[in-house]
């Protein structure tokens, strides 16, 4: 039998609450997966300019590259305060 055709109702209560919670970690875990690839994706169109053949970036490229990856963070910690303070009213 394979998972499609698992019948979730005859799971125990302990059962269908640790089968929500991975689902939960799951989702969790490709939420911050798209985050990371959307930021890599952004920062790469803004910062690199020049190919890539020494396997490095130049200093520009690099410093570019920083930054803009410690403003999404910074934005998205402040997007984090907000909601939290939305959620406290």
């Amino acid at each position: 039998m394979d998972a499609s055709q698992v019948d979730v109702t005859k799971l125990s209560d302990n059962d269908k609450k640790e089968l929500n919670q991975f689902l939960a970690s799951e989702a969790q875990k490709s939420t911050i997966q798209q985050s990371v690839h959307h930021l890599t994706d952004a920062c790469w169109k803004k910062c690199i300019t020049s190919r890539v053949t020494a396997g490095r970036l130049d200093s520009s490229e690099e410093s570019c590259a920083q930054n803009c990856v410690e403003r999404w963070m910074d934005t998205n910690l402040a997007v984090l305060k907000h909601l939290e303070v939305l959620r406290g009213q």
